[in-house]
């Protein structure tokens, strides 16, 4: 997996427990998810949802969509997956080149952000 440090990312700043509200809270994600992860192994783009009553969904195929809740922290977020990982923690990062989701422990980057849209447009 790629880190950020490892794309040479210059002037990238982390997202802060305001600027995570205004961008995740009651909006879906579309994620760049890169090829050779776990739950999406040939990668692409993924829907997550993440809802104002803190209710959370990510639909990673047809068969498979994960379900949770998820709550802000000062510099990320953590999503609990009821039916996935556990305690899963994100920060965001901004950079010239866009948003990229890292991994809080690994600081791997679990996907980049390739469009916004409000409410739950994918009803998941």
């Amino acid at each position: 997996m790629t880190t950020l440090l490892a794309t040479g990312a210059a002037n990238a700043s982390t997202m802060n427990e305001m600027q995570l509200d205004g961008l995740l809270t009651g909006n879906t994600l579309y994620l760049n998810i890169p090829a050779g992860g776990p739950a999406l192994p040939e990668g692409g783009i993924v829907p997550f949802k993440y809802g104002e009553d803190g209710s959370s969904s990510a639909r990673l195929t047809k068969e498979l969509t994960l379900v949770g809740t998820w709550t802000l922290r000062e510099d990320h977020y953590c999503v609990h997956w009821d039916n996935g990982p556990k305690n899963s923690c994100t920060k965001i990062i901004k950079t010239k080149d866009g948003i990229s989701l890292v991994d809080l422990v690994s600081d791997e980057i679990r996907g980049t952000v390739d469009r916004i849209l409000p409410g739950n447009p994918e009803g998941i």
